[in-house]
């Protein structure tokens, strides 16, 4: 954790070590040439985390909205569309590091059920 981040930034940061390593060897481990890639980006309100395609370990051009981090609170918002997140709180950042195996590639952890 560097002396400018927040605890919410050093979560994430974690997090999304953590996914990409479990995408990484789940599509070795399956002989996909397909992968997903996470990358996290600090916007005014929230965090934002993005999606990237990877395919014969390059990243194809493009990303989707994975989902979005409250900066102060935490809590994890499915998105709305690239720019705001749908309403309701998801998931607390703070549980998804504890469990990272609940985090799926296609965002489906984020529907209400």
């Amino acid at each position: 954790m560097t002396t400018t981040q927040t605890k919410t930034e050093f979560l994430t940061e974690a997090l999304v070590e953590q996914v990409n390593d479990r995408f990484k060897v789940d599509a070795i481990e399956s002989g996909n040439v397909h992968s997903y890639l996470l990358k996290y980006e600090v916007a005014k309100k929230y965090i934002k985390v993005w999606r990237y395609d990877v395919y014969n370990g390059l990243i194809r051009e493009g990303r989707s909205m994975f989902m979005f981090i409250d900066k102060e609170t935490g809590a994890c918002y499915k998105p709305a569309s690239y720019k705001a997140p749908a309403k309701g709180i998801r998931f607390f950042i703070e549980s998804l590091v504890e469990s990272p195996e609940v985090v799926d590639p296609y965002g489906s952890f984020l529907y209400r059920r």
